[in-house]
């Protein structure tokens, strides 16, 4: 049963910024949602990417043009279960489950997560494809 809580434990900017209907803010996003978003970030940061912070990131953006078999699918896997641990600690990771397109040269990700003092498992799935 989910933690019922009158404050939203995460909170984050909409990185669209879109402006909110009736207060022109900032949108913002929160909890699962604000997780999500610092995910996709992750992964879609190459490493050395960041100023001051070389080793945040993830290597998903030189495998993607690996060959799609069953190493570069386990390769993708171990990465992001890597990634995540080390650096999303608002997570319990429960599942990484990588679906290589062999057709597409593309990839389905989806990852299983529980948000720590929220206690509802979440998931999040992305399609990783090169663009050349």
């Amino acid at each position: 049963m989910p933690i019922l809580s009158p404050n939203k434990l995460y909170k984050d900017l909409d990185l669209s910024f879109a402006a909110h209907p009736q207060t022109q803010d900032v949108l913002k996003k929160v909890d699962a949602n604000a997780i999500k978003q610092s995910l996709k970030l992750l992964l879609f940061t190459n490493l050395g990417e960041r100023l001051f912070q070389p080793n945040v990131g993830s290597p998903l953006y030189n495998l993607l043009f690996e060959p799609a078999d069953a190493i570069t699918t386990l390769a993708i896997k171990r990465s992001l279960e890597n990634t995540i641990s080390q650096y999303e600690p608002r997570i319990t990771l429960e599942l990484v489950e990588v679906f290589p397109n062999e057709d597409e040269n593309s990839y389905e990700i989806s990852i299983y997560f529980t948000p720590i003092g929220i206690n509802q498992p979440t998931s999040l799935t992305v399609t990783l494809e090169r663009l050349r």
